[in-house]
């Protein structure tokens, strides 16, 4: 029989890789919301409301996760990486 798995709380996760790869993530993850910007503007000048809602969702998700790797990187900058 497998021992039980004891998962803790801890605080947040180190950041992985370093402050230059996290800027490199941040740039290539914000071009390509910039993209999804631009095909959400597309979308509602033809009047494509499936295609806007796709556009605006996704360039919802790569800003949200270039934010936290944002935080990631504060965070890395603060421990002197």
């Amino acid at each position: 029989m497998n021992a039980p798995l004891h998962l803790t709380t801890a605080a947040a996760p180190a950041p992985c890789g370093s402050t230059a790869e996290l800027r490199t993530f941040i740039g290539e993850t914000m071009a390509l919301a910039a993209v999804h910007a631009e095909l959400a503007a597309t979308y509602a000048t033809l009047g494509d409301d499936r295609g806007l809602e796709y556009a605006m969702r996704c360039f919802a998700a790569l800003s949200k996760a270039a934010l936290e790797t944002l935080a990631d990187l504060k965070a890395a900058n603060k421990g002197g990486r």
